[in-house]
């Protein structure tokens, strides 16, 4: 026999609200998972005109709080969420299982209006100590229906999924599709979640901030500017000192004009000198310039 789950509660329909993000981060996420975070990272500016706080919770084998109750109206505390987002990767642990429960018990700790678990669909641990098998749907099903009986609304998006995927994800938040769980595919996930933001706070989607751009990063810019600037310089003045070292210093020029340091008569200075005497006249019997 299924085993029965609590009915979820009511969208909250106000802002500002609550949130928490739960990002599945097990193996088999890899092939999507950049396009997960940017997802996850731009729908905070969702909530940035209003005081709402968002909580991000990664999981993989077990759940770790990565960032609790950020003010996504504070420009600081929202470009610190989105970093942490932005530094989100997929994990190894464990052959990368994904538990489902973990996650779920984690977010009922932060007194949440609603979770949003974005993940592929196939949980396979749960427990404490962890284990794996398929008892892993059950005992996320009671974690969730624990967040429900406390008024947490618990909506799924999964990526990807095929029946059966559908099915655990279904199972634990809710039977209704595009209600309590949400189905598609990593180019349709931005939008998903924005519906999700949107029908929390009781409006239309078009009613939220869109994504802001991303903020350039002047510092590293700047910095990486400098250095290569300072690298330019020293090889200049490297290539300076070589050419100064190797080449050949003039020679000083004598008291009189006209005769070189070793007593060899200059012969373009003496034609300018001597009157009625021409360039094409000079004596060819004059000792040359040595080089």
């Amino acid at each position: 026999m299924a085993q029965e789950i609590e009915a979820n509660p009511p969208w909250p329909a106000h802002c500002p609200l609550r949130l928490g993000l739960l990002i599945d981060q097990s193996s088999s996420m890899e092939p999507r998972f950049d396009q997960v975070r940017d997802a996850a990272s731009n729908v905070v500016d969702a909530l940035r005109d209003k005081r709402s706080e968002v909580s991000l919770i990664g999981f993989g084998t077990d759940a770790q709080l990565i960032e609790p109750a950020a003010d996504v109206s504070d420009d600081d505390s929202r470009h610190q969420l989105k970093d942490r987002i932005g530094d989100l990767s997929v994990r190894d642990d464990d052959a990368g299982a994904t538990n489902w429960e973990a996650a779920l018990l984690a977010a009922k700790r932060l007194d949440l209006d609603v979770v949003v678990l974005v993940t592929d669909g196939f949980p396979n641990a749960y427990g404490n100590p962890v284990q794996q098998g398929d008892q892993a749907v059950p005992a996320a099903i009671t974690a969730a229906d624990q967040l429900k009986t406390g008024h947490t609304r618990v909506a799924g998006v999964g990526i990807d999924l095929d029946e059966a995927g559908a099915r655990n994800l279904a199972s634990v938040t809710g039977p209704n599709a595009g209600q309590d769980y949400f189905v598609t595919d990593t180019t349709g996930l931005l939008r998903q979640l924005y519906g999700i933001v949107a029908s929390s706070c009781g409006v239309v989607i078009g009613a939220l901030p869109q994504p802001e751009p991303p903020v350039f990063p002047w510092i590293k810019a700047l910095l990486g500017t400098v250095g290569g600037l300072l690298i330019l310089a020293l090889v200049a003045y490297g290539l300076h000192r070589r050419r100064g070292g190797t080449g050949t210093r003039p020679a000083p020029a004598s008291a009189g004009r006209g005769i070189a340091d070793h007593g060899r008569i200059d012969h373009s200075d003496l034609t300018r000198r001597v009157r009625g005497i021409r360039p094409d006249d000079q004596n060819t019997d004059f000792p040359k310039d040595q080089p």
